[in-house]
């Protein structure tokens, strides 16, 4: 991995919104923003699930005699 310690902080995050020129680049942008939004949040909907999953199987473990 090459790690960049000469750009100042933030640089990466200008670069890629001077490239944002044209209203298609913006809402293309914004439409590829929300499907990772959204893939995210499934994603935290079945760590959820699975962490309540875990939780009741711990809770039966110390119920059991």
């Amino acid at each position: 991995m090459i790690v960049d310690t000469e750009s100042p902080p933030g640089s990466w995050q200008r670069e890629h919104d001077f490239s944002l020129t044209t209203t298609e680049k913006l809402w293309r942008e914004i439409y590829e923003q929300r499907l990772r939004i959204r893939a995210y949040l499934r994603d935290i909907e079945a760590l959820k699930a699975e962490n309540e999953k875990l939780r009741a199987m711990n809770e039966r473990w110390v119920m059991e005699p």
